[in-house]
């Protein structure tokens, strides 16, 4: 049985997250099929391909092999069907770990600093002695903005990068769907 190394693959390139391309790739790996299937049939492939054989040569070739092993033109499919899936899986489960993200690190903050600044306003009516608890508060709400800000950057560059890095590897499959379907 061949070893598949899955990050030759998806061939990244710098703009991919790599702690995504992970991530997506080991939910790949876990949902592994035992038979031959959509990610030998590639394997094959691209290594036909690196052989320097042309794409249309080496899927049929490829193919060729694999229906030897028992893999026909609708299994195939099917696994892309079955791999695209468990891709689909892993953003409900990013969408889902996004949402609790900026509920807790932005929607909560936003009602924190409200709660604060309804306090400043109260103080400012108690005139000079409370003055020094005033400034304490507007530090708070300084300090949490900048948390705010912080968290609000690192999840819409999180969300980005993990757009980036489904759509290209969604792209991917979407391809090679294409070409079995147009070459087999």
């Amino acid at each position: 049985m061949m070893t598949i190394d899955l990050k030759e693959l998806f061939h990244t390139h710098p703009e991919i997250n790599a702690k995504v391309v992970d991530k997506l790739l080991t939910a790949l790996k876990s949902a592994f099929l035992t038979e031959f299937d959509y990610l030998r049939f590639k394997k094959s492939y691209l290594s036909l391909i690196e052989m320097g054989m042309d794409e249309t040569t080496a899927m049929k070739s490829a193919f060729m092999t694999a229906t030897t092993m028992g893999l026909t033109k609708d299994k195939l499919l099917d696994n892309i069907a079955y791999y695209k899936s468990v891709l689909y899986k892993e953003r409900e489960q990013f969408a889902q770990a996004l949402k609790h993200q900026i509920a807790t690190h932005v929607d909560a903050r936003t009602v924190e600093i409200q709660k604060l600044r309804d306090k400043k306003e109260e103080n400012e009516r108690k005139i000079i002695e409370l003055q020094n608890q005033r400034e304490v508060i507007e530090s708070e709400i300084l300090k949490i903005s900048q948390e705010m800000e912080t968290h609000t950057e690192r999840i819409h560059s999180t969300r980005d990068q993990f757009r980036i890095t489904f759509d290209y590897m969604h792209s991917v499959i979407e391809k090679d769907e294409q070409n079995i379907r147009n070459n087999l």
